[in-house]
């Protein structure tokens, strides 16, 4: 991708940028029957997509906000619905052979929107909220965040930029 810093100061930051994905996979193992992995992995992928971020921060305050759009392409092939035909008992063999999971292709826009804000309550606390908004087709991991967190050391530097919210250690 490529980013452009319309403002590039010390405590502010704007940027835009274009970013293109291209990748492929060999064989098509999205499906949740046995030799399948049961992950995305079409045989053709292409997105673009347009980022937009303004960052910010003052003594005690740290933000951005972001989106982004996109428009994306994948195609998958047909496949074997059981791809490791020596896991299959022998007397099913014929009957598992004849299925298959389709193939198709599929294309469509989406988009993205973040806010990360963080208040530095005192040296030691900082207070933190996190949303992420994202929407395409079939596709809509959106989250929402509260944290709190404790410097034991203390801190009366520069806020970061941008704000270092917790990362989730699981996410259902």
């Amino acid at each position: 991708g490529y980013y452009y810093k319309v403002i590039n100061q010390n405590n502010r930051r704007v940027t835009i940028g274009l970013n293109n994905m291209i990748w492929h996979y060999d064989k098509d193992l999205s499906g949740y029957s046995l030799g399948q992995g049961g992950y995305y992995s079409p045989q053709e992928y292409l997105s673009f997509a347009i980022p937009v971020m303004w960052r910010e921060r003052t003594e005690n305050w740290s933000w951005e906000l972001g989106a982004s759009g996109s428009w994306s392409h994948s195609r998958t092939k047909t496949m074997p619905r059981y791809p490791l035909m020596n896991l299959i008992p022998t007397d099913w063999q014929e009957e598992a052979a004849r299925q298959s999971n389709d193939g198709g292709s599929s294309q469509g826009f989406g988009y993205t929107a973040r806010a990360l804000l963080e208040r530095r309550v005192t040296s030691n606390w900082f207070v933190g909220t996190a949303i992420d908004i994202q929407q395409a087709k079939d596709y809509a991991p959106s989250h929402f965040l509260l944290y709190v967190r404790y410097s034991a050391a203390g801190w009366q530097g520069d806020m970061d930029l941008p704000p270092q919210p917790l990362i989730p250690y699981a996410d259902w």
